[in-house]
Parts: structure tokens; C-alpha cells; sequence
């Protein structure tokens, strides 16, 4: 009987995603790697689907496994963490960040769509454009959470080519976004540069590498100022930029588009927990409902409070 509710449910997530049985076909048979006579009997019943194909569909069409299933509490929601290498990926490594990409595509054509960034550091979507600010990110991933044997200086850590591709896909993705939201912590910046100085004091980062990091750190600041000046990426498209006026604990990015809710928190500076859980997804935003009634937009509006807080930034930096 529980076999039967799985796949009933299974089915129904399947064809509100894509009502069409023949283009339903065809996905399925690209994403699984299998003839389309194979998918039709899975969606007849006559074979079942393994659980790594249910895996693998439930990414790729953004929905929770615990949405398809019979005895999941109404009061448990589960986030899965992405556990990948950063600094010497292997191909698993690339194929779990590109499908994790993957829901960046949904948002350049849904009209509705929207990218939202809760956090209390450099944003993921901001930081990877800048080759020395994503690379201390890198290192300091390696420090606090790589393996020991591993662990390099500032200056012998590299990102691979790949991984640079991944990002600049995503970047291209957020900013093709109908709308953005940014609610950034006031002290984001600072907490970058004491991160600096620690290692620097440490030993672990050179003064040419903070020179880099300081330019860096320059170009994006302007970059963000020019971004609130306008209300809008260099893509045209409209970004809000919120400075909360609370402390922000926890660092959420999400994807909000038709048929597709994905909320993703950052625990490890780069292994993310997330979800595409409804309930999940509704609980943050309304968290970010009430920051944004407790935060100030400074994108458009607002001058003097942009003004002042871009000059405060660039004071910052210049402690390095």
C-alpha cells in the first residue's frame, strides 16, 4: 500500500511539472540516460524507479522527496547538505555543483521569478566575480573545514578552471533574474577584513595577498554602490539592497519561481544545507518579510544612508 502512495505521489509531482506526457518523456529519458521506452514503463508502474532516479528527477525539477512520501511529520523539515571538494574536485564533485546550478536556469524566462540573499557575509553571488575575495573564501573553507593534510597558505590555493566556469554561470543566472533582493548585514565588510587580518597575522596570507584583496574589496564595493544608485544589475534587471538593522545569524540564498522553491542555508562557507521544501521555503520568507520591515533600502532611495555607508566600507578596507 506504501509503495502504491509513493508512486501515485510520484506521479502527480511529475505531471504538475510537466503536463505534457510526451515533453515529460523526453526529460526524463535526457536527465535518467535512458530510452524513452524505458521511462514509459516507469511511468506505468511496470518497472520501478530506483531511488537515485527519484534523487536525481526531484533536483532537477526542484521538489522535496519528503513531499512524495506517506509519513513524513508535518513538524520535521529536512535540508540536505551538499558535501562537495572545492579546492581539487573530482567529477562528482562538479556534477553535484552544476545540478545544484541547475534551478539559476528556471529564472531568466519565468517573468515572476525572484533571487533573494539573506547574509551576513560577502554573498555567494556577489563574491565568486572577484577572483581574490572567491579564493580566500576557498581558504578559508580548506582551513577550518578541509582536511588537514590538505590545507594550504592563502597563495598555494588555486581554484580550477571549472570551477570558475560553474560560478560565472551562476553569476549570469542571479543577475538574469527579474528581481533580486539583498539583506545584508552592516557589518558584512568588516567581518571580511578582520577575517583577513587574522590570517594575515597568522602567517597564512602575504602583504602582496592583501594588497590584492583590498583592491578587490574596492571594486566591490563600487560595484554594489553603482548596483543601489540604479536599483538594477549591469543586466538591466532590478535588484533591492536592504541593510538590516538587526544581526543576521543565520545566511540564506533562495529561488522563488512557478513550480519551483528552493531555500538554501549556508553552514560551512561553501557546503550548503537546502531544500526544496514549501513549508521550509514560506518560513523564510517570512523571516524575510520582517527584516525587510526592519531594514533600510538603499537601492534607488535613500542617499544619505547609502552614501554614508559605502564612505564607512571603504574605511574598513582601507585598514588593510
Amino acid at each position: 500500500m506504501k509503495k502504491d502512495f509513493l508512486f501515485k505521489n510520484l506521479i502527480e509531482t511529475l505531471q504538475n511539472r510537466i503536463p505534457q506526457r510526451g515533453k515529460l518523456a523526453d526529460v526524463l529519458a535526457e536527465l535518467l540516460d535512458i530510452e524513452k521506452e524505458a521511462v514509459y514503463r516507469r511511468l506505468r508502474g511496470s518497472v520501478p524507479f530506483s531511488f537515485q532516479e527519484v534523487h536525481a528527477i526531484a533536483v532537477h525539477l526542484g521538489f522535496s522527496l519528503d513531499s512524495i512520501a506517506e509519513t513524513i511529520s508535518t513538524e520535521t523539515r529536512q535540508m540536505t547538505i551538499l558535501v562537495a571538494e572545492f579546492l581539487e574536485p573530482q567529477v562528482n564533485d562538479y556534477k553535484k555543483l552544476e545540478d545544484f546550478c541547475e534551478g539559476i536556469h528556471r529564472l531568466k524566462d519565468d517573468q515572476g521569478s525572484e533571487s533573494g540573499t539573506i547574509s551576513s557575509i560577502i554573498p555567494s553571488s556577489l563574491c565568486v566575480t572577484y577572483g581574490y575575495i572567491y579564493k580566500f573564501y576557498l581558504f578559508k573553507w580548506s582551513y577550518q573545514y578541509g582536511h588537514q593534510s590538505k590545507k594550504k597558505s592563502y597563495t598555494e590555493t588555486h581554484v580550477q578552471e571549472r570551477l570558475r566556469q560553474i560560478n560565472r554561470v551562476f553569476v549570469e543566472g542571479v543577475q538574469h533574474s527579474p528581481k533580486s533582493v539583498y539583506i545584508l548585514d552592516r557589518q558584512f565588510i568588516e567581518y571580511f577584513v578582520r577575517d583577513i587580518l587574522f590570517f594575515f597575522d597568522i602567517r597564512l596570507i602575504t602583504k602582496e595577498d592583501v594588497l590584492m584583496l583590498k583592491e578587490d574589496l574596492h571594486l566591490l564595493i563600487n560595484d554594489l554602490e553603482r548596483y543601489a544608485v540604479n536599483g538594477r544589475f549591469d543586466t538591466g534587471n532590478k535588484v533591492d539592497i536592504f541593510l538590516a538593522n538587526v544581526h543576521i545569524e543565520v545566511n540564506y540564498n533562495y529561488i522563488d519561481a512557478t513550480n519551483y522553491k528552493l531555500t538554501v542555508m549556508r553552514t560551512f562557507t561553501f557546503s550548503d544545507s537546502y531544500s526544496f521544501d514549501e513549508v521550509v521555503f514560506q518560513n523564510m520568507k517570512n523571516w524575510l518579510s520582517f527584516l525587510k520591515r526592519t531594514s533600510t533600502l538603499i537601492s534607488e532611495g535613500n542617499a544619505t544612508e547609502r552614501i554614508h555607508f559605502f564612505e564607512q566600507q571603504r574605511k574598513f578596507v582601507d585598514r588593510l
